[in-house]
C-alpha cells in the first residue's frame, strides 16, 4: 500500500489515465483515485450535498489543470493523512491562486511493525494473494489501534463547517482515506452496505487490474538472476493496489473490540449525538417530494 503507491505514481496519468464515467469520479490528470461522496443518502433519506467531502490519493502530481479544477469546486481544506516519511518524499507543492489550508494527520508510522512486515514482503518478492490480503487486513486492524489520535483531529476539522469543501488523501486513496469516509459516513448515519458500496468503488474506478499487472512484471524484472524468486504474479498485487470487504470489515470489528461499539468510536473521536446530528444537517438535505401524477 503505502510502499508500492510511491512506484504507482508514475502510472497515475501515463499507464493508467482515467477514462471512467462514473458520476462520483473527479478526473484528474494527476491522480487515479479521486472522488466526490456526495449523493450516498442516510437513514433519514436525506442526501449528501455534493462538492463537500472528497477523498483522493497522492496529489504530489496534479497538473496546473487539476489545480484549476479543484480551486473551481472551492476547495477549502485538504487533509493528509500519509505518514510522515510518504509526506517529505512526495510533498504537495499547490501550484494555483487560491490554495487550501492543508493539515497533515499521520494514521500509523513507517517504522511501525505492520509497515516494516510490509517493506519486507515487497523485497522478498514472492508472496500470494493470500499472503497480501491478510497483510492488508492486519493492517486495517492497525489503523483501528493507531489511528484513532488522528481521526480525531480529522473528524474536529469535518465537523466545523467553515472548513468544507474537504479533500482527504493518503497515498493510494483507499486505506486510511477509505476508512475516513467511511466514519464519516457512520457519522452521517449512511446504512453499512452502503459505506461499503462507496469503499469499493476504488476497483472500479481506478483500474486495479492494469496496475497489479504493471507490478507483476516489474517484479519479475527484479527477480531476474534470483533462483529463489519468479516475483510475484499480477493476482497477488490485487489486494495491494484495489480493497476487498475484508479490509474494511476487519476495521469494524477491531473498532467493536476496543471501544464497543461505533458509536462509542465515534464518541471518542469527538462526535458524538449531538454533533453527528449536526453534521447531518449541515452536510445532507432533504430530496423535494415530486408531485403526484393523476
Amino acid at each position: 500500500m503505502a510502499v508500492i503507491a510511491m512506484g504507482l505514481l508514475v502510472l497515475s496519468n501515463r499507464a493508467f489515465p482515467n477514462e471512467f464515467a462514473h458520476e462520483h469520479v473527479i478526473h484528474l490528470k494527476g491522480t487515479t483515485n479521486t472522488r466526490d461522496i456526495g449523493g450516498y443518502q442516510n437513514g433519514d433519506m436525506h442526501t449528501l450535498r455534493w462538492g463537500q467531502i472528497i477523498r483522493s490519493d497522492n496529489l504530489s502530481r496534479l497538473t496546473a489543470g487539476d489545480f484549476q479544477k479543484l480551486e473551481k469546486i472551492g476547495l477549502k481544506t485538504v487533509i493528509d493523512l500519509r505518514t510522515q516519511k510518504e509526506h517529505d518524499q512526495s510533498p504537495t507543492a499547490w501550484t494555483g491562486d487560491n490554495p487550501p489550508r492543508f493539515f497533515h494527520f499521520p494514521v500509523g508510522d513507517s517504522d511501525n511493525d505492520w509497515f516494516t512486515a510490509q517493506r519486507k514482503m515487497m523485497k522478498r518478492n514472492r508472496f500470494t494473494q493470500e499472503q497480501a490480503l491478510e497483510h492488508m487486513i492486519e493492517g486495517y486492524r492497525t489503523f483501528a489501534e493507531e489511528g484513532t489520535s488522528s481521526y480525531h483531529k480529522l473528524m474536529e476539522v469535518v465537523l466545523d463547517e467553515s472548513n468544507w469543501p474537504v479533500l482527504i488523501h493518503c497515498s493510494a486513496g483507499k486505506d486510511r482515506s477509505g476508512i475516513a469516509v467511511a466514519l464519516i459516513l457512520e457519522a452521517l448515519g449512511v446504512d453499512r452496505e452502503t459505506i461499503m458500496e462507496e469503499y469499493l468503488l476504488t476497483n472500479e474506478i481506478s483500474r486495479i487490474e492494469e496496475k497489479a499487472v504493471f507490478l507483476s512484471k516489474e517484479s519479475r524484472n527484479s527477480s531476474r538472476g534470483n533462483r529463489f524468486s519468479k516475483g510475484t504474479p499480477a493476482s497477488a498485487w490485487l489486494p495491494i493496489v484495489g480493497v476487498d470487504a475484508r479490509m474494511l470489515k476487519a476495521f469494524y470489528v477491531t473498532v467493536d473490540e476496543k471501544y464497543g461499539s461505533m458509536d462509542e468510536y465515534l464518541t471518542e473521536l469527538g462526535a458524538d449525538r449531538e454533533a453527528r446530528g449536526a453534521l447531518a444537517a449541515s452536510l445532507t438535505m432533504a430530496q423535494p417530494r415530486l408531485a403526484m401524477v393523476k
